[in-house]
């Protein structure tokens, strides 16, 4: 797996000004609030370094030159929301009951007065999370509570990554909107979510024991739906080494995970490094991968997929499109027995596995698969490059380049793949 170092922008021009082939937009109340927030550019998604050791991996965004009407792949600089909108205030050394700016409290007790229209500012550096914490909404009108870190600072959460404690971070019941902090060493996941309707933002998920972000909740009864993850860095999450089954010496630690609901939503966020996979829609429907990148997973008993789309029944109908998925011990599209499962306007390179893995239902149009076997399964693909005459030539194969996995021009292949302009 090679370092990543910066992070990687990279444009998609659409003839329309949409984002795919499906609606991408986020329709519901909340995901607007989150829109709201502030997206449109400014910020970086991982939010200024105020001093602590945030350190890791550099997120700068290269500038890829996008021009308007271009969605780029991968994260995407976010607005902080505005100072003048905070109404309740945490720090890590945060107490007592006033949670103003001059005198915050705790981030347990700023959970607990938070209620709908509430915007709650984190002053940046490290919570120590010894304990359960559950982000809650109460109420979403006018609009569901924000949680984010003070403008220019970054707030981190950060537990013991030791298996024996069994705390957890979560969002439960009424909605929220979490935006532009850093969540690491957790001790299982690093965020559950365990209702349906959050947007998470700009978050940087890393070096927990199981799965970064965890969408799941009943497998009987569809919840836990239409949350949007969105110009999220998941990375580092592992639990290589250690053998009890809930974390299966690392195969059950990905990026991101949505183990139940519908309607769930990943979009422009970058995943890489994950013990197990890339990012998961196991046992989901109707779920959305777009613009994102995914590279580097597989470690110790790690399945190794970059985008995983299916998995046990009721998984159905996951839709992935504009996706990179690069360098992965498996593949690095896999319908994993999914129902219906559609890659289209994808770029596979260099993966272990095939570049795209299908069923026989599986949709597998327009992408590109520079792998050493770009295609297995039993689908029939349209207009794929293996399926053209020639070979894949990209402009440029080093990560660090806005060119990286783009076609050559004139080399038969810029009209499909991720960057393809539909």
């Amino acid at each position: 797996m090679r370092p990543l170092a910066f992070l990687l922008v990279f444009s998609f021009a659409c003839s329309d000004g949409s984002i795919g082939a499906e609606d991408t937009g986020s329709s519901d109340a909340v995901s607007d609030a989150g829109r709201d927030a502030g997206s449109d550019g400014g910020a970086d998604a991982g939010g200024a370094d105020a001093g602590t050791d945030a350190g890791t991996e550099d997120s700068g965004t290269i500038d890829a030159g996008v021009e308007p009407g271009v969605r780029p792949i991968g994260p995407r600089p976010l607005t902080p929301t505005e100072l003048s909108r905070g109404t309740i205030f945490a720090a890590p050394n945060g107490s007592g009951t006033s949670c103003t700016e001059a005198a915050p409290c705790d981030l347990w007790e700023a959970v607990r007065q938070a209620e709908a229209g509430d915007v709650v500012f984190m002053r940046g550096g490290v919570y120590n999370i010894d304990r359960n914490l559950s982000f809650r909404g109460r109420g979403t009108t006018p609009a569901p509570v924000i949680f984010e870190s003070y403008p220019g600072e970054t707030a981190i959460l950060e537990g013991s990554r030791d298996p024996n404690d069994e705390y957890y971070v979560r969002i439960y019941d009424d909605p929220v909107v979490l935006r532009l902090f850093e969540i690491r060493r957790m001790p299982r996941s690093g965020i559950s979510v365990r209702n349906s309707d959050n947007v998470l933002e700009g978050l940087r998920v890393y070096d927990n024991l199981l799965s970064g972000i965890h969408v799941h909740e009943s497998y009987d009864v569809p919840s836990s739906n239409r949350n949007l993850i969105t110009d999220c860095v998941a990375y580092g999450n592992s639990g290589a080494g250690l053998t009890d089954p809930e974390f299966a010496d690392g195969g059950n630690s990905d990026g991101i995970s949505m183990s139940s609901g519908i309607g769930n939503r990943v979009e422009n966020c970058l995943v890489y490094g994950n013990s197990d996979d890339g990012i998961d829609t196991w046992r989901t429907t109707e779920s959305y991968v777009g613009y994102s990148i995914v590279y580097g997973s597989g470690i110790a008993s790690g399945n190794g997929q970059g985008i995983k789309a299916g998995g046990a029944p009721p998984s159905a109908t996951s839709f992935v499109e504009h996706c990179l998925s690069f360098d992965n011990r498996g593949a690095g599209f896999d319908y994993n027995s999914g129902d219906r499962v559609t890659f289209l306007n994808n770029t596979a390179w260099n993966n272990d596995g095939s570049g795209f893995y299908s069923g026989g239902n599986t949709r597998v149009e327009n992408n590109i698969a520079a792998d050493s076997n770009p295609f297995g399964g039993s689908a029939t693909p349209t207009n794929n490059s293996w399926q053209r005459a020639g070979s894949v030539m990209f402009i440029s194969t080093d990560p660090s380049s806005p060119d990286f996995l783009r076609p050559t021009a004139g080399g038969g292949f810029e009209d499909i793949g991720a960057y393809a302009d539909r």
